[in-house]
Order: structure tokens, then sequence, then C-alpha cells
């Protein structure tokens, strides 16, 4: 065998999907390009999408008509039902965004990553609600290489939902990211708030390389919690909760939220849901507007202190792992159904509920009875973004999904038969 010259052994070749490099038989030694696959452009997806479903043309243009429009009461008769809640009063594009990173359950498939929503507050920061494996990759294609970078350097806050893997699993390449981009400049850890379980499972990983971050015990930004420690501030003996709760506190400042609040669920050990509440803001005409109400289920049964933080909520995050006729499944693994999610949210008055952590088994849409208050309601799916200012036109998106997503639905419904 021929050892490379000096010229061969100095050229860098470039990663590419299926590439492959043959060692033997000697004769097609070399590098093997055939099964790389080929590069399919923007207009070809577009067309071989529209050659399958021909009404997608006519959907996407509804849809773009439908955010670009404002709504009336005359054009829009469902909005009446529902009054628009008044902190959306002179909302902005720049307020606040909901970006659905992974809305799928258990582990990746083709369509749906794992856990994971972003919380952009655009000038202020970032926070993220979970962090499944496959974020940061997500991030990039979301934002792009250099968007998905300032996302991640504007991030001040991860809140982990459960200790099961793959709720926590990204957390460690996106901290790494973090820590490497704000390399050399002032900067504050990014505070981690989770379960128990997760912060032995940093100290180890710790132990491997410095993750430039800080932990914060769930248990410890419930509303018992916070008014217990309110109660206790003047004990100076209390420095380390005074430490943990300044921090927060900073952070929440700087975000333009309120509160932060945690609360128990009915799931796994340390299982909580998460209330965000945003500060209340003064409009041109120096009016107050009351700040928008943001509540992730995380993982759980239906349960009162879910009713609870959703009351009144702007937006309800709220997983539906399980279609209605799973119900014993669904109570055996302490998940909730596609009906108990949007009945739990109508209960509790949220103005807007969006279902996530879909079981694997519905790569697209799941099953669900519509007769309900699907007036409120959209099923998530990755990459999805909700800007706050489009947050009254969410329940208009699905029968438009319906028909982009409408060759999987039917072969879904022909394998249950």
């Amino acid at each position: 065998m021929d050892l490379p010259s000096e010229t061969e052994a100095s050229h860098e070749i470039s990663a590419e999907n299926l590439l492959k490099f043959n060692l033997l038989p000697y004769e097609n030694m070399g590098l093997d390009r055939s099964s790389i696959p080929k590069l399919t452009s923007h207009s070809e997806i577009i067309q071989e999408l529209l050659s399958e479903i021909p009404e997608a043309r006519d959907a996407s243009e509804n849809v773009t008509r439908l955010f670009s429009d404002c709504a009336s009461e005359t054009e829009e008769p469902w909005l009446l039902e529902d009054a628009v809640p008044s902190c959306l009063e002179d909302i902005t594009r720049e307020d606040m965004e909901i970006v659905l990173l992974g809305t799928g359950s258990s582990q990746p498939s083709k369509y749906r990553n794992v856990s994971s929503i972003f919380i952009n507050l655009f000038s202020k920061g970032s926070i993220l609600l979970d962090c499944g494996d496959g974020s940061l990759g997500q991030l990039k294609r979301r934002f792009g290489v250099q968007g998905a970078d300032e996302a991640i350097k504007g991030l001040k806050c991860i809140w982990i939902s459960n200790f099961h893997a793959d709720h926590h699993t990204g957390l460690a390449s996106i901290l790494a990211r973090r820590r490497d981009l704000l390399k050399g400049s002032p900067h504050e850890p990014a505070l981690v708030v989770g379960p128990y379980q997760l912060n032995c499972f940093l100290n180890d990983y710790q132990k491997v390389e410095d993750l430039d971050m800080r932990f914060l015990d769930c248990s410890h930004t419930t509303e018992d919690a916070l008014e217990a420690f309110d109660s206790n501030k003047g004990n100076p003996t209390n420095h380390t909760s005074k430490g943990i709760d300044s921090s927060l506190c900073k952070i929440l400042g700087e975000l333009g939220l309120e509160a932060l609040v945690s609360f128990s669920v009915i799931h796994c050990p340390g299982a909580h849901g998460v209330v965000l509440q945003a500060a209340s803001r003064i409009n041109s005409a120096g009016k107050t507007i009351p700040g928008w109400k943001v509540v992730y289920s995380g993982v759980t049964r239906p349960c009162p202190k879910l009713v609870w933080a959703a009351r009144r909520a702007t937006v309800l995050i709220h997983e539906a792992t399980f279609e209605d006729g799973m119900m014993d499944e669904a109570v055996a693994r302490k998940h909730s159904t596609t009906t108990e999610a949007v009945e739990l949210g109508n209960y509790a008055g949220a103005y807007r509920i969006i279902l996530t952590h879909i079981y694997q088994r519905y790569p697209k849409i799941p099953e669900f009875d519509e007769a309900g208050h699907m007036h409120k309601t959209c099923v998530a799916f990755d990459m999805m973004s909700v800007n706050l200012a489009d947050v009254h036109a969410l329940p208009r998106v699905l029968p438009y999904l319906k028909v982009l997503f409408r060759g999987e639905m039917t072969h879904l419904m022909t394998e249950d038969v």
C-alpha cells in the first residue's frame, strides 16, 4: 500500500452525509460519493409538495392573509366568544415569541424532536423551558448558525420540568456553547432551574468540564417557598436562600418578568410546571397594561395545581401525549389526553391553548375530537413560532395544518384499522 504524498496528506476534505472511504478492494480505494444525498432546492421541495397536495397553495395564501390582516368582529365571529385579554392591547412584535423547538414525547422521530420551548423576549434575552437532546441543533435550524449563537448568548435561564432524559439531555451542549460564546466578556452564569435530581447530574458533569451555570431547585421557586422566603428576609442566617433569590430576581428584572413560579404536578418525583408572568407596561398614552401570562404544564395528569396556575393564562402550553381512546394508558403513565388538556385550559379560563408533547405514534397531527373547545386550541409542531401579536389567530391555523399533513393522517388512520 502506497503512502499518500505530503500534498495529499495535508488536504482537508469536508464531511458530507453518507460520504464513504473504501479501503478494500485496492482498485476501489478512495472516496465514494455515490450515496451522498442530492441537494434539493427550496423550489423543488415546494413543487413536490404541490404535486401531492394541490390545496396546499390556497392554504398557504389563506394563512398569510390570516396573519397579515387585522381581524375584526365581523370577519372573525369566533372572537366574540372569547374576548381578547387586556394584556394584548397595543402589543408589538418585539414583546414575546414562543418557539416550539421540540414537540414530541419520549424520543425523537422524523417530524418531532423531544421537548424544548424557546421563549424569545428579543432584546431582553430568552428562556428555555425544557432542553431535550438535539435542542442546540433545533435552534440552528430555526435561527441559522449565527442567529442561534445570538440566541444562546442572550439565554439567561433554562427551566427543566422533570428528570426524564427527553427533557434535559440537550442541556450540557447548550450551556457549553453559551460558555464558549461569552468567554472573555463580562457575563453572569446561566441559571438552571430544575428538579433536585438534575443537580446531581450537573455536578457530576462539571467534573468533566465547567458549564458556567448556577443551579436552583424547582421546589425553591414554588409560591409557598417564595412566600416563606419573603417572610424570612430579615433573618441574617439565611444567606444561601437570599443569594439564590437575588440571582433569580435579577434575571427576571432583565427579562421584564414579574415572576417565575414553579408548581408540582402529577408525573414522576420532582416533576413541575411553571408560570411566567410578565411585568405590566405603560403604553404611549400613559395607560398601564397588565403583563401577559404563559403557563407550561410540563408532563402531568390533570391536577388542581395546574388549574390554579393556568387561571386566565394568556397562553397555556399543555402536554397532550395520548388521544382520547388511550385514557387507560394516559392514567397509567401519568400523562394527559388531548381532550383533558383542552378541557382543563377551558375550565381555567386560559385564552389560548397549545398542545405539545405529542405521542410519537402521531408524526404530524394527532387525532382528537374537535367538537369541544377547539376554538381556543392549536396543535404544536417543531419550529412553530407563535408571536404574542398573532396569538389570537392560533385556532384558525389548525384546518390548514390538516390540509398540509392530510396524507400522513390518512396513512395513520389506515394503519390503525
